[in-house]
């Protein structure tokens, strides 16, 4: 199985997060529900919104199917958003990152991650704006959109 990590950000490498939507960053996550005793570990996530303080953001993760064996949403084009291995989202539901716990830059949604990741968050309005505007200004070439993940959308 691959990973989403990246080797070390240690160097000439780091870039601090812009905190802008769409954006990858690497940011301390506390899974109490599999860990309680935890204080953070860092992991990459995709900034989603603003949320006062926080920013609402959706997980990456290396493991390709859920606790129960339910496949996870696959990254379409992890190199193309700055991952150095295969990743999956997380889940749909997003949770609240505190700006103190964003850290170093990963890269830009694209558009097909942008798509799976409105698909599989429920998302509306303004907020797939955003995710599509990161997508179209950080990618030269954009990669035609399976516009069948939004209600109502055609090819």
């Amino acid at each position: 199985m691959g990973s989403v990590r990246h080797g070390t950000t240690m160097g000439s490498s780091r870039r601090p997060a812009e905190l802008v939507s769409g954006e990858l960053v690497w940011a301390s996550i506390v899974n109490g529900i599999e860990n309680p005793a935890a204080r953070g570990k860092a992991r990459p996530v995709v900034l989603v919104e603003p949320s006062g303080w926080a920013w609402r953001t959706i997980g990456l993760t290396t493991r390709a199917h859920h606790h129960d064996g339910t496949p996870r949403v696959a990254i379409p084009n992890p190199h193309a958003v700055g991952l150095k291995f295969p990743g999956w989202l997380w889940s749909g539901k997003l949770c609240f990152t505190s700006g103190i716990d964003i850290q170093d830059h990963i890269g830009w949604v694209d558009m097909p991650l942008a798509f799976e990741v409105i698909k599989l968050a429920g998302l509306g309005g303004p907020t797939i704006r955003e995710l599509l505007a990161a997508a179209r200004d950080h990618h030269d070439t954009p990669a035609r959109a399976d516009l069948f993940v939004i209600e109502g959308g055609s090819a």
